[in-house]
């Protein structure tokens, strides 16, 4: 059986579920809400990869907070700091997709160890995966933080199948994030790609192993 190695943000949890705490706290319409909302993610991501690639790393909590503050410059928004870090606490309550626990309980069943691999630092991904009722459905949590740098950088899934103690090739990671597969893939490890919007593969990097649509078609396809 395999190590099964789920991403965290955009595959078990929701990313846009900040949008609720966005409007109550700005005040602002469903189209502003959603386009801070993609600014922030994307910049998050974008400055998880300058990071790394800079040699400056910063807890993920951290680069969400200057994501969130570039997305707030860019629409001209400018709320307080009280205000600015009970949007970025959305973060610890993001809602888990409906069908997240009920898969990791299938695959544990089958036989397989089942932990999450995420960016996120381990106080972040602790909260969130306590308060998405997630936690007692995973063997572990494992946190790109082990090795001070971020995902797709080859170390993380290096640290994930150490944290194992597999051999890479005996490890999947489950992302919905193309780019994720496309690293994982690249650093050894068998992939499941999740992809929720047909979108077409990364062209640089390892493409899929597997592709489903949804996170059950995953326990379905290693039963």
């Amino acid at each position: 059986m395999a190590g099964l190695c789920f991403d965290m943000y955009g595959t078990l949890c929701d990313t846009s579920s900040v949008r609720d705490r966005l409007g109550a706290e700005l005040d602002i319409s469903d189209r502003l809400v959603a386009a801070v909302d993609e600014t922030w993610r994307r910049k998050q991501l974008q400055y998880s990869y300058q990071s790394a690639q800079m040699n400056e790393y910063e807890p993920f909590w951290e680069l969400t907070a200057r994501a969130l503050d570039y997305a707030l410059a860019a629409y001209d928004l400018d709320p307080a700091v009280t205000v600015r870090d009970r949007i970025r606490s959305a973060y610890d309550h993001l809602a888990p997709f409906p069908e997240a626990a009920a898969t990791l309980d299938r695959l544990s069943d089958a036989g397989h160890e089942v932990v999450v691999l995420s960016n996120g630092n381990p106080e972040m991904l602790s909260r969130l995966a306590s308060n998405a009722g997630l936690r007692a459905h995973l063997d572990d949590v494992v946190s790109a933080d082990g090795v001070r740098t971020f995902k797709p950088d080859p170390a993380v899934y290096a640290h994930a199948a150490e944290t194992l103690d597999r051999p890479i090739e005996e490890c999947r990671l489950v992302s919905a994030n193309a780019w994720d597969v496309a690293g994982a893939g690249n650093a050894g490890m068998a992939t499941t790609w999740i992809n929720r919007h047909r979108d077409p593969p990364e062209t640089i990097g390892a493409t899929p192993d597997t592709r489903v649509s949804a996170l059950p078609a995953v326990a379905d396809g290693l039963r």
